[in-house]
């Protein structure tokens, strides 16, 4: 639909969640991703966009990550277009106002469903959940979230559908995901995280110890690469509409693993951190106990005066 826009509502929670998002113009999308793929649009509940190619992987609080053992208890609408406030809450992602789009329609399929996606963000064929699929005029589209929290638009023909085979095939994908509020800014949170052993081995395995190490500002920007025998790494540390958001990427021999860590700002003061790890299919518990003592490290450090 080229002139027609619709109203994409992510999930509205207590402190006023923003995320912000990247969209694709998938008519002059270059083969190689360059510094435009990192340019953002700000984005609140309500807001007006476009159709396909949205990229919202930092809204880990209204899309959490999900282990695919668990993709049956995920709430989705079948059979019919969603509400408004199913598009606030987290169980679709498009609302199409009647009155504006008498013809839409939900493509009669299934869901949730995973599918395959090759994101030009990451580079990386990814593993979607997709949760809405709707014809609308001549054109389809389809709303997913990531595996590993956040969520997306894109047409219908980017993605590939698993067979149920291929789906059983996949087996438990738990990813440990951590919050917390800290009383501290993101400077002192930043100053606190390059302390840790974590930040201190990213430093020196993508040869960015100098950032790793420097002070937090709103100009703070690194685009992290990797690629080495067996392993592929792609990221960036920035900051994003005031917040602090670093995104890590690998590949390792067909094995992807993602890092995510979000700092923003809450309405008394303090600031919410938000980090997603993983999969971890093999030592969950484990990692999720080194995490939760990492996180507590932070904490401690960046309120500490």
């Amino acid at each position: 639909m080229k002139k027609g826009k619709i109203m994409l509502s992510l999930l509205i929670v207590s402190c006023g969640f923003i995320t912000a998002c990247a969209q694709q113009d998938k008519a002059n999308q270059p083969e190689q991703a360059t510094d435009a793929e990192l340019q953002t649009v700000e984005q609140t509940n309500a807001s007006i966009h476009p159709y396909g190619g949205w990229y919202c992987p930092d809204n880990l609080r209204g899309f959490p990550p999900v282990n695919v053992l668990n993709l049956d208890k995920l709430p989705v609408v079948n059979g019919r277009m969603p509400t408004q406030e199913e598009t606030r809450n987290g169980t679709s992602l498009m609302y199409f106002d009647p009155a504006e789009y008498p013809t839409a329609k939900p493509v009669d399929i299934t869901l949730p469903k995973l599918a395959h996606y090759y994101s030009p963000h990451t580079r990386q064929t990814e593993l979607v959940i997709v949760i809405q699929a709707v014809i609308v005029d001549a054109d389809t589209v389809v709303g997913f979230r990531y595996l590993n929290g956040g969520n997306g638009t894109s047409w219908y023909n980017e993605v590939d559908f698993l067979t149920d085979k291929e789906a059983a095939e996949i087996g438990s994908t738990p990813f440990v995901f951590l919050e917390a509020e800290i009383n501290a800014s993101k400077e002192e949170i930043w100053e606190a995280f390059t302390k840790t052993e974590y930040a201190q081995s990213l430093g020196k395995r993508f040869g960015e110890e100098a950032f790793f190490n420097a002070p937090w500002t709103n100009g703070s920007r690194v685009k992290l690469n990797l690629a080495v025998p067996g392993e592929k790494a792609r990221g960036y540390v920035m900051t994003l509409f005031g917040n602090l958001y670093l995104q890590i990427d690998y590949d390792m021999n067909g094995r992807q693993t993602v890092e995510k860590l979000l700092v923003m700002d809450t309405e008394n003061g303090n600031s919410k951190l938000q980090f997603v790890f993983g999969p971890y299919p093999d030592n969950y518990d484990s990692q999720k106990a080194r995490w939760e003592k990492w996180l507590a490290e932070v904490k401690e450090v960046s309120e500490w005066k």
